[in-house]
This record gives structure tokens, C-alpha cells and sequence, in this order.
């Protein structure tokens, strides 16, 4: 009897036992936080980027064209020349007088000149008379074709010594700025002797940059598709960047397209025209060229931060409206600051995780906050 209360007793003990060994189970994580972006539509602008150089539209080597000693320097470097200014004077005595003496040659070889025209008017009033033979009409036509070539060539002397009198005086060929310059008064110059000066001008400035000869061929269908629409062609608007990066105040106009392509990169180079007004742009300068295409359009921008890329491309992760995360793949095109335009994939109102990305996956649940768009 005692037997079978004992058993009873144990089993109870044993299930008691059991119950109290048991762990309690751990609570459940709750889901990661993540920082999202809803995206809205904006405005976006079609920007095109390049590296570019800038080059002076004039840029001269001004040199002697003849011999002599520098007189006069009527410039400091650094100075913005007019056109016409003078710049140099060189001495120009020995040219004034060979000016005087060619002069003086002009006018016997003038004189000897009428001399054998009218000794050859009267031979030919003699020579039907039968005074003289017809050989010496001959010879005094040859007198007066020798005076005459003599009367050329001496108004020839004329002109070049008049020409040579005038480059004594050397002169801004437009308006400009005056670089350096180590020649001084009394210094000996010749055509030989290098630039006297260089003259650059400085407003416009040109900047030079290379579109891929795709892209130009693709702006040239585009337009020519626009007109048989009878629509207004797509205007490319460029502005710079400084070498800081800061934004160049003033916007520039696409001047024209090289007429032939660079067969070793397969690009055209084109040319912007950029006011200049207070002399910051300087030739040689390497600058960041922004074309825009057209005028801007509603679109979507979507954080860098936010894209991801595997073998399938690239992709984001959205919240959806039950929080739980979901993959997108999208098309991306332009950078735009620290975003990028939406091409495909993502809609207006896409919750779109920006930080947390690393530590969310496909189906999971987060929670979700907003924050502002970056800008």
C-alpha cells in the first residue's frame, strides 16, 4: 500500500523537476531602424559635365619688323592696352631718311621720265618727214619704257620706306592686356629678336572642351527631329566651374564645333564664349564645363547613398506601406549634387532607405523615419 503511494509522489517530483530545468525563451529583436527619403517630383536639368581649358579669343607676339633702338616704352605689364595704343617707339631717323631720299629718287626718275616721253613724240613727228630712221623711234621708245620701269621701281622704293617709317611705331594690333616685357629704352631690336610684348584679350574668353563624337551626332538628330516637328531646337546653355569649384558668375554660348573629328580619342572639340568683364578667367586655365540641355523638367532624384549594385545592376530598398522592405531595380541616369535622376524603376511617394542599408534584406520588417531630401 505504501508502494503505491510512493510512485504517484515520485512521478509529480520528476515532472516538477522537468518544468524548472526548461530556459525561458529569448525575447525576439525588434526590427532595425532605418532613415528613409519619400521621394517627390523636382525640377531637373539635363547637365552634361566636362574638363575644359580656357584660351584668350586674340593672343599676340608683338615683334619688330625692322631694326633699331627703342626710344619710347609707353606701357606698364599688366596694363589693358586699347587698340591702336602705342607701345613702342623705335628711332626712326634712318628711316626718315631713306624715306627723304626715295622721295628725291621718285622725283628725277619722274623728271627723266616726261623728259623721254617727250623726246619720243617728237621723233615720231620727225620720222614721217624722213629726219630720222625708224631704228632710232626704237631706241627712244626704249628710253622711255627704261624710264618709266625706273619711275616704278623708285615709287616701289617709296612705298616700302614709308612703310618701314611706320613700324617705327609699334602699336596695340586691339584692345588687350600688355604681359611682360625685359626690353627697356636704348635696347637694340631686330625681327630676330623675339616678342618686344605679348598682347592677350582677356574679354571674351574662349573655353575649349571635347564631346564625344556620339553625343554631338545625337544632339544634331534630336534637333533636326524637333524641327520637322516644327518645334524650337534644344538650347545648350554652359556654365563653369572655377578651378575652386566655385560657379563662374556668368553663363557662357556654345561658339562653334571643330570640322573634323580627333580620330585618336573620337571626340569634336567645341567652344564656349564666356564674358569676362573683370579679368578672373586667364588663358591656360583648366575649368569644369556644365551644359545644360534644354530647360528642366519634372523628374526624381534619388540619394546616392541610397544605391546599391550587384551582378543584376543597380537597385534600392523601399519601405512599403506594410514595413516591410522591398528591392527595386532601377535605371539611373545624370548626377545631380549628391543624387542621381530616376530614370526607371521608383515612383513618386517610394519610401526609399538612404541609411541602414547594410542591414536590411528583401521581405524583412524595419521601422521606418523620414528625413529630408539631401541637397
Amino acid at each position: 500500500m505504501r508502494r503505491a503511494i510512493v510512485f504517484p509522489i515520485l512521478a509529480a517530483t520528476a515532472i516538477v523537476l522537468s518544468a524548472c530545468s526548461e530556459e525561458p525563451a529569448a525575447p525576439q529583436a525588434p526590427p532595425p531602424a532605418v532613415q528613409t527619403v519619400t521621394l517627390s517630383s523636382e525640377q531637373v536639368a539635363t547637365v552634361f559635365e566636362y574638363v575644359a581649358r580656357t584660351r584668350a579669343k586674340e593672343d599676340a607676339q608683338i615683334r619688330a619688323r625692322i631694326s633699331g633702338t627703342i626710344i619710347e616704352r609707353n606701357f606698364e605689364e599688366g596694363q589693358a592696352v586699347a587698340e591702336d595704343d602705342l607701345l613702342f617707339r623705335i628711332d626712326p631717323r634712318p628711316y626718315q631718311a631713306t624715306l627723304d631720299s626715295a622721295r628725291a629718287t621718285l622725283s628725277r626718275t619722274e623728271a627723266a621720265m616726261n623728259v623721254a616721253e617727250r623726246n619720243l613724240e617728237r621723233g615720231r613727228q620727225l620720222v614721217d618727214d624722213g629726219y630720222i630712221s625708224q631704228a632710232e623711234i626704237d631706241q627712244l621708245e626704249g628710253e622711255r619704257d627704261s624710264a618709266r620701269a625706273a619711275h616704278e621701281e623708285a615709287r616701289a622704293a617709296l612705298q616700302q620706306a614709308e612703310i618701314d617709317l611706320g613700324f617705327t611705331e609699334v602699336r596695340a594690333p586691339f584692345a588687350g592686356t600688355a604681359g611682360r616685357s625685359e626690353l627697356s629704352i636704348g635696347d637694340l631690336v631686330d625681327p630676330g629678336a623675339g616678342a618686344l610684348v605679348t598682347v592677350v584679350q582677356l574679354d571674351p574668353m574662349l573655353v575649349d572642351f571635347d564631346v564625344t563624337e556620339q553625343a554631338l551626332a545625337d544632339a544634331f538628330r534630336e534637333n533636326q527631329e524637333r524641327e520637322a516637328r516644327g518645334e524650337p531646337p534644344v538650347q545648350y546653355t554652359p556654365q563653369m566651374k572655377m578651378p575652386n569649384g566655385d560657379l563662374y558668375p556668368h553663363e557662357g554660348v556654345i561658339s562653334y564645333a571643330d570640322n573634323r573629328v580627333n580620330p585618336g580619342t573620337g571626340t569634336v572639340t567645341v567652344t564656349a564664349r564666356f564674358p569676362n568683364p573683370q579679368g578672373i578667367l586667364l588663358p591656360g586655365q583648366f575649368v569644369r564645363i556644365e551644359i545644360q540641355r534644354g530647360q528642366p523638367k519634372p523628374g526624381l532624384l534619388v540619394p546616392q547613398p541610397a544605391v546599391l549594385e550587384d551582378m543584376q545592376g543597380r537597385y534600392v530598398f523601399i519601405v512599403g506601406d506594410d514595413g516591410m522592405v522591398e528591392r527595386r531595380n532601377v535605371t539611373l541616369g545624370q548626377r545631380d549634387g549628391t543624387r542621381l535622376v530616376v530614370n526607371e524603376g521608383l515612383s513618386e511617394g517610394d519610401r526609399v532607405i538612404v541609411h541602414g542599408v547594410q542591414k536590411v534584406r528583401q521581405g524583412m520588417p524595419v521601422t521606418a523615419s523620414d528625413i529630408d531630401a539631401q541637397p
